[in-house]
């Protein structure tokens, strides 16, 4: 008879069938306007479903999954709430503020949002300075290397 989930088991459930998910709409909605085009994506996108699977059946065996380390606290549901629904609005603002200012500002508010202990002005001006640098280096990346578009700003 097999042991009662746990806390981590069912975490490990919800996180795979989020992840096959995403996995699945990203495979939906691929359209490469060029014959490479996909060459780095299928794989990724391939790797995201199975490693997805893999944690799935692992969770619903109630196989551990990682080191031995005991979940300390109970799961902050809150702060995970709070993260997906800022996540939702930078990809909503997306079309209206730019990849640089929309990710530079949901960057920022994400690093507060994560902050265990009340922010500082300087921590802030530091989350500012690694928000810049993080993001447009992302944005020189695909732009410059990939040549891929990204948004921008609409004003």
């Amino acid at each position: 008879m097999a042991r009662p989930a746990t806390l981590n088991d069912k975490i490990n459930i919800a996180v795979a069938v989020l992840t096959v998910a995403v996995a699945a709409v990203f495979w939906l909605q691929r359209s490469y306007t060029t014959q490479y085009g996909g060459t780095f994506a299928d794989p990724v996108i391939i790797a995201l479903g199975v490693f997805g699977l893999v944690l799935l059946v692992l969770g619903l065996l109630r196989r551990p999954v990682g080191g031995d380390t005991e979940l300390e606290e109970r799961l902050p549901v809150r702060g995970l709430v709070l993260a997906v629904a800022l996540l939702t609005a930078w990809v909503a603002a997306l079309p209206y503020l730019g990849y640089l200012v929309g990710g530079v500002v949901f960057f920022v508010l994400m690093a507060v949002l994560m902050r265990t202990e009340r922010p500082t002005l300087r921590g802030i001006l530091l989350d500012v300075i690694v928000a810049v640098v993080v993001v447009t280096t992302f944005y020189l990346i695909f732009t410059e290397v990939l040549y891929v578009r990204l948004p921008d700003l609409e004003f």
